[in-house]
């Protein structure tokens, strides 16, 4: 099963965001709370993970343009354990 790490809006007007910086590389684990990558647009801020998984593929590459609500991350998450 996956998840996307989306870029999401840092500020109410912001529309779109150039992927300055990948903070992490396929097969990492992350947390939510990790920061997964920097962005750049009126202002520097860094993208954090709101899942629980691993980093399956990117779907942008860094100095890219993205708008908001696109994903970015695909991240394996991670399965439950079965009783």
């Amino acid at each position: 099963m996956e998840d996307y790490i989306i870029m999401c809006a840092m500020y109410p007007t912001m529309t779109s965001g150039k992927v300055d910086k990948f903070l992490v590389r396929k097969g990492d684990k992350v947390v939510p709370g990790t920061a997964v990558c920097e962005i750049i647009s009126e202002g520097y801020f860094t993208l954090l993970s709101e899942v629980e998984g691993v980093v399956a593929e990117f779907y942008v590459q860094e100095q890219e343009y993205v708008e908001v609500d696109t994903a970015i991350i695909e991240i394996k998450l991670k399965e439950p354990k079965e009783e």
